[in-house]
């Protein structure tokens, strides 16, 4: 957009927006061009003018974004003669200012681009107005295709339409892609974003799923003419959720061919705190042997309100739709654990292994609902877990009845885990004069002493494999989010007692001679800085 173009803008905003909110920016700009068309060669009262507003917003089902007449027609008259509207610019200004998610230009460039090359001959892009302010170019860079843009919002379709007033190949459809019919047509290729985080649920009692997002994936799929692709983006939860989500996931498995499953980055949707996958699905029947591409792409830089401004694949492996299902998941952390070296080597060493829950108590925290300045029972949470041991110096208090705790209250020797947080952590605790618990954050592992040594345990957990068995049962989020029950599954390795316990010993030993060494630094480095200080 040129400088003139963009001061033009830039007056007219301030002219329009400064007169409504800035939810109803783009409703009001849309009504004053369509009155402004209705009049170009006529003039109007200011009676007229704004009957025609109340005409327009009626027919877009919109309420007058004016607080009153005298705003309307004193608006109208600042930009009647200069009115010019960069329409796709105005959508993304908008959408910005109420923080609504959009796919960012590196999405668009690493990933619909690259769908677009072959120039399928008919694209769908479910609720378009995520994909400003790329979508023009999107359109642009493939004008063979014929496009159908989608949006449920009519203000933000009168938009799209000024946006593609010239184009030929482009259709804009008020549409809910969250209700069967939607469309009667099916596409080569649909690109989509849909809404997710909401507590709100579908009530379409034909889909497997309540959650708009898995009501979309479905329903989109449906859409697909023979060999199109479905690239949608999703939460992370598609990838580990069982119940409906399960049954949903077994299902696009079995009867479509999933062409990739990829990792997106923190900061893809803007205003969105989601962890996010792309899943890109053909409609043909999956064949057992093919493979599916999995990545993991990251972002090297991020704008100050955390959009990506790049997308780099990190990491990226194939895997067989048979290993996909034994798996039982699309959990890409297992994934790629899985075909680690040194996760290959360990699970072909010939070290005796077992499931940790059988070998030992596995439950989760106490939620602790509200805090106490003083209380009977003490709680651990992540911040008190250092790198070895428990700081039991800072710890929160809870006022509550012992015997309504006493399945929760921690004894010499448990294990606790980190089961939420940006890192893994793990220390074995040492029974108190006081009653502690663990908070819901934390994971408690109670090994049966006879057969599994604490130390032991947490020794394997701090080490390089045991971080990778970790993360390979993590749901896929942001922040670490452990399950309980998925660790009961977790192969660790359980020798004799006898070696565990002279792993241990050593261990002991090392570590306390590594902070006598440290403290014996620090306050040799202390008296010299006091020495050569003093003046």
């Amino acid at each position: 957009m040129s400088t003139f173009n963009r001061n033009k803008l830039a007056t007219n905003w301030d002219a329009i927006g400064s007169a409504v909110a800035h939810a109803e920016t783009i409703a009001a700009f849309v009504l004053i061009d369509e009155i402004k068309k209705r009049f170009q060669n006529a003039r109007a009262t200011d009676d007229k003018l704004y009957f025609s507003l109340l005409e327009f917003a009626d027919e877009l089902k919109v309420k007058n974004p004016f607080r009153d007449k005298e705003d309307f027609i004193l608006a109208y008259k600042r930009v009647e003669d200069t009115l010019q509207v960069e329409w796709e610019t105005l959508m993304a200004q908008t959408l910005s200012l109420l923080k609504k998610p959009q796919i960012p230009r590196a999405f668009v460039e690493t990933v619909c681009t690259k769908r677009l090359v072959v120039h399928p001959r008919t694209v769908l892009i479910a609720e378009a107005e995520k994909f400003v302010p790329n979508l023009q170019a999107m359109v642009d860079g493939s004008i063979d295709s014929k496009f159908v843009l989608t949006t449920q919002n009519k203000v933000y379709a009168r938009a799209l339409g000024k946006i593609f007033a010239t184009y030929d190949n482009v259709e804009i459809v008020v549409a809910d892609i969250y209700h069967h019919g939607f469309t009667d047509n099916r596409f080569d290729l649909i690109f989509a974003c849909p809404d997710f985080g909401s507590r709100m649920m579908a009530n379409d009692s034909d889909f497997m799923c309540r959650e708009f997002e898995m009501v979309a994936l479905e329903n989109l799929l449906l859409h697909l003419n023979d060999g199109g692709h479905l690239v949608t983006v999703l939460p992370a939860r598609i990838t580990f959720a069982s119940g409906r989500v399960g049954a949903l996931r077994q299902f696009v498995q079995s009867a479509y061919t999933i062409k990739e499953l990829s990792e997106l980055p923190e900061g893809t949707l803007s205003y969105c705190g989601i962890k996010v996958y792309l899943l890109d699905v053909e409609n043909n029947r999956p064949n057992e042997d093919a493979d599916i591409v999995v990545r993991r792409y990251t972002s090297t830089k991020e704008t100050r309100r955390g959009t990506i401004t790049s997308l780099e694949m990190a990491a990226d492996t194939v895997v067989a739709l048979s290993e996909l299902e034994e798996q039982g998941n699309w959990n890409i952390e297992q994934i790629f654990a899985q075909q680690d070296e040194s996760y290959q080597n360990y699970k072909r060493s010939d070290l005796r292994k077992e499931t940790l829950g059988s070998v030992a108590e596995i439950f989760r925290g106490r939620a602790i609902t509200k805090k106490a300045s003083f209380g009977n029972i003490r709680v651990v949470n992540i911040s008190n877990i250092g790198n070895y041991e428990i700081d039991y110096a800072d710890l929160e208090y809870l006022q509550e009845e012992e015997r309504k705790v006493a399945n929760y209250l921690l004894q010499e020797g448990d294990v606790l885990l980190s089961a939420r947080g940006t890192v893994i952590r793990s220390a074995v605790f040492q029974a108190q004069s006081y009653p502690c618990i663990a908070s819901s954050n934390l994971i408690v592992i109670r090994p049966n002493t006879k057969r599994l040594d604490s130390v032991y345990l947490k020794i394997f957990l701090d080490s390089p494999i045991g971080n990778k068995l970790i993360s390979s049962a993590q749901q896929g989020t942001i922040v670490i989010n452990i399950s309980y029950r998925d660790l009961m599954g977790l192969e660790i390795p359980v020798p004799p007692l006898e070696t565990q316990k002279a792993v241990v010993k050593e261990y002991l030993e090392e570590l306390a001679l590594y902070k006598k060494t440290i403290a014996a630094a620090e306050s040799r480095w202390s008296d010299a800085r006091t020495r050569l200080q003093t003046f």
